[in-house]
């Protein structure tokens, strides 16, 4: 199971960030109160799948829908297995920018 902690605008991961634990991450998400500008720090994710790209993008689209002047999210300690699956969609120029 992946956990969250966060420090004032930053979201730290660790943990796994899988398909069969994401109820519980976004869970923990509602709980959360996101302000821009925001940080995702991944420095400790230990597993990915395919569920970690679209758990960044819903961040970012829950920021535009309580923010109209947000900007990105800032993405950091990105390992290399989420790198690559952000490189396979096509996200990685937007995601890491």
């Amino acid at each position: 199971m992946a956990q969250i902690k966060q420090e004032q605008n930053t979201l730290h991961f660790n943990g796994n960030l899988l398909i069969t634990n994401m109820n519980e991450t976004l869970e923990q998400l509602e709980a959360l109160r996101l302000e821009p500008p925001l940080t995702l720090d991944f420095s400790k994710v230990d597993e990915v799948d395919t569920v970690a790209v679209s758990l960044i993008l819903e961040i970012q689209r829950q920021l535009n829908h309580q923010h109209t002047q947000s900007s990105p999210v800032s993405v950091i300690g990105v390992p290399e297995n989420l790198r690559s699956l952000m490189q396979l969609y096509g996200v990685d120029e937007f995601l890491l920018s």
